[in-house]
């Protein structure tokens, strides 16, 4: 009786007249067959069966591998395993490297905070210039260490990563606001540095969230804008040192230019930014804060400039959440037609009414709101279905 000699098993096997299956499904069966999950045999009839499904003429049935094979010679282990199959590094090493990274950048701070408490009076100009610049520097070097290599168009790929992008981001921008403190002390002329050192803060935050993106780099952007909204009118028209019978230092224009720039920057962030932004509900939000912060602001020339902002804002807002359903257009909205009763009705209407109004519109913003959600929802799964 004569064998008919049968072909070597393992990945590598060649039906006849079939072509072998490579890729992702080759390497899964090494991996399988590597950590004792499939025998040989089995992966060897997995093979057979896929390049029978691709070689079998149409209208007909593929070729279906035994079960088992009568005769199995064993293959050596290197040509069973395709690939090394690269295995992830455990989870909790990207936990621990990025708890490390928020619990020393928080003990720089405190070490900076109570160095500045305790001593930096008694300190040099040049000793204090020295080090905050090296504390600058040693947080950027150790940001772009820790976050290297970059990769800030690939964020999601790879977990391990994004692990590092975002401890890089917060090490950056611990390192931007040394560098922002720095520019303070270099500044001589203080009626400017805060100006100076916001301006400063915002050009190195918007590289720093090209470089490692994450929420905290956003924020800090927001954050270093809106100072330096804040900031520009003490510098252009900073306050007397104090106060005499004669003075005529016109503050309510001070704050209306102040709230005016808040108002644009808010809005702004929330129309435009936030559309390059990977975290955009969340900018959307800090634009409207900011926008309903900057509108009670300009009060000083006078209560109807502050509601008519308002008013826009909550129109506008509402407008906006019926083509984009993000919930911070409506909370952001209710919060506007709020404030601007209450500033209305402050002036024209008693403290009971004024909070009855209030209570009413926020009320019915909220109900509207939840109304319009459910109706996209509707609509939404109508479209969707067959």
């Amino acid at each position: 009786m004569t064998t008919t000699p049968v072909p070597p098993a393992g990945p590598a096997l060649e039906p006849s007249g079939g072509t072998p299956p490579r890729g992702p499904v080759q390497a899964a069966l090494a991996a399988l067959v590597a950590d004792g999950t499939l025998s040989r045999a089995q992966a060897d009839a997995v093979l057979t069966a896929i390049a029978g499904a691709e070689v079998a003429p149409p209208g007909t049935s593929p070729v279906v591998a035994p079960a088992v094979p009568t005769t199995v010679t064993a293959a050596p282990r290197a040509a069973s395993v395709a690939a090394p199959v690269a295995q992830p590094a455990p989870a909790w090493r990207g936990r621990l490297l990025e708890a490390g990274v928020y619990l020393g950048s928080v003990f720089v701070l405190a070490a900076v905070a109570l160095v500045v408490q305790q001593s930096w009076s008694t300190i040099s100009r040049g000793t204090q210039l020295l080090l905050a610049g090296g504390l600058t520097a040693l947080a950027a070097v150790a940001g772009l260490l820790v976050g290297w290599p970059v990769r800030p168009q690939r964020t999601g790929a790879d977990p391990r990563h994004a692990v590092r992008r975002r401890s890089a981001s917060v090490v950056l921008t611990l390192a931007v606001a040394l560098a922002a403190a720095t520019t303070v002390l270099l500044v001589r002329e203080a009626r400017w540095s805060g100006v100076v050192a916001a301006g400063v803060a915002l050009v190195l935050m918007l590289a720093v969230h090209l470089v490692a993106p994450s929420v905290v780099a956003e924020l800090a952007v927001f954050g270093a804008g809106a100072a330096l909204m804040g900031m520009v009118p003490d510098a252009v028209w900073p306050a007397p040192g104090f106060e005499g019978p004669g003075d005529t230092y016109d503050f309510a224009r001070t704050d209306l230019t102040r709230g005016l720039l808040l108002f644009g920057y808010g809005v702004v962030w929330a129309w435009l930014v936030s559309r390059r932004l990977p975290h955009r509900q969340l900018g959307v939000a800090l634009g409207l804060v900011a926008a309903v912060i900057g509108a009670p602001t300009t009060a000083g020339r006078g209560m109807p400039v502050a509601a008519a902002l308002l008013g826009l804002l909550a129109v506008a807002a509402v407008v906006t959440y019926l083509r984009d359903p993000l919930w911070a257009w409506m909370v952001g909205a209710v919060g506007a037609a709020f404030l601007a009763v209450v500033l209305i009705g402050n002036r024209t209407m008693g403290p009971a009414l004024t909070f009855l109004v209030a209570g009413v519109v926020l009320l019915g913003g909220t109900a509207a709101a939840v109304v319009v959600g459910r109706r996209r929802a509707a609509r939404a799964g109508d479209r969707g279905a067959p």
